[in-house]
């Protein structure tokens, strides 16, 4: 992990410390009452955008009297001869001061959020303020505010995993996909494709052994493959049947689903209007609502599910970089 601690204030502990005196009592201190850990994050489960996006969270957590506000960005493949995985992480931590405070402090001077973030942002902070969700922690014994607990903002994303019709085509030997069979796991958000670093991926239908497969494996297994290239939550891919048809497919991931449109790479598509149709024999991509003229038709309308494709070799071929 890449990342640094920013530390507005220096963290100073103060110990408050009363004794009381008694008849054949002996002097002792009073044990201060812990108080609840606050915590204000994110909830995905709102419906509301992120407005740092899909992979930036900000976490705020008060315990024992001050206030640690955590900036953090989920991995970023970094392209190279092997696989790496950039993250950040920074803090900012207010001693001695509510959540509440430090909430104006960030509306108020713009210091400290570019400190944070690492950046001029036009917006600042109550773009983010506005989606924070506070709750209330059980008490327990917690340490000294120089060591605050932190929570992953990741550990907030719901499970987005979910059933889905399969499709009769053949498939590669190997275990069984993900959120696949009864009494499977559900996937967590890193299972998912929203989970993906930035970079460039190829999927088959079904289940596939972690190997790599050559073309011509391809090619007499069949099946569907969608390579293609995912920046935060932005997917571009070409979803093709083996040796077969294609059409190039771009929009958002939520999980394993992606909604937005379909371009047929010969222009040519079918007059649909409100109703979703599966695009060839398979079930994973839907379109519908045709637009565009002839020979440069499209659907504005695509959903493409993934839950049962499995992850293989990025191979030879890269993935559009537009599908227009």
């Amino acid at each position: 992990m890449v990342g640094r601690h920013q530390h507005v204030f220096p963290l100073a502990l103060v110990a408050a410390v009363t004794t009381i005196t008694g008849h054949d009592a002996v002097n002792q201190p009073l044990q201060a009452q812990p108080s609840p850990t606050i915590i204000c994050r994110y909830d995905p489960s709102t419906g509301i955008p992120n407005p740092l996006g899909m992979r930036t969270f900000i976490t705020m957590t008060e315990a024992n009297g001050s206030t640690e506000v955590a900036y953090e960005q989920l991995g970023t493949f970094v392209p190279g001869p092997v696989e790496a995985v950039l993250t950040t992480e920074r803090a900012l931590i207010f001693p001695d001061r509510s959540i509440d405070r430090v909430r104006q402090l960030l509306l108020t001077d713009a210091t400290y959020y570019r400190e944070l973030v690492g950046f001029d942002d036009p917006d600042g902070f109550a773009a983010v303020n506005d989606t924070l969700i506070c709750r209330a922690e059980a008490v327990a014994s917690r340490p000294a505010a120089s060591s605050l607990e932190r929570s992953s903002a990741s550990a907030e994303l719901p499970d987005l995993g979910g059933d889905i019709p399969r499709s009769d085509l053949p498939v590669l030997g190997g275990e069984t996909p993900r959120g696949a069979g009864d009494g499977a796991t559900p996937p967590t958000f890193y299972d998912t494709i929203a989970g993906l670093a930035d970079g460039n991926y190829r999927y088959i239908s079904g289940p596939a052994d972690a190997r790599a497969y050559s073309d011509q494996e391809l090619r007499s297994r069949g099946g569907v493959l969608f390579v293609f290239r995912k920046t935060d939550d932005e997917i571009i891919g070409s979803y093709s049947y083996i040796d077969g048809e294609s059409i190039c497919v771009t929009g958002r991931v939520s999980g394993n689903t992606i909604s937005g449109q379909a371009y047929p790479d010969d222009g040519v598509a079918r007059d649909l209007a409100e109703n979703f149709t599966f695009w060839g024999p398979a079930t994973f991509l839907r379109v519908r609502r045709t637009r565009g003229d002839e020979g440069g038709r499209y659907y504005s309308s695509a959903t493409l599910e993934l839950n049962d494709f499995s992850k293989i070799n990025a191979g030879s071929s890269l993935p559009p970089s537009s599908c227009q």
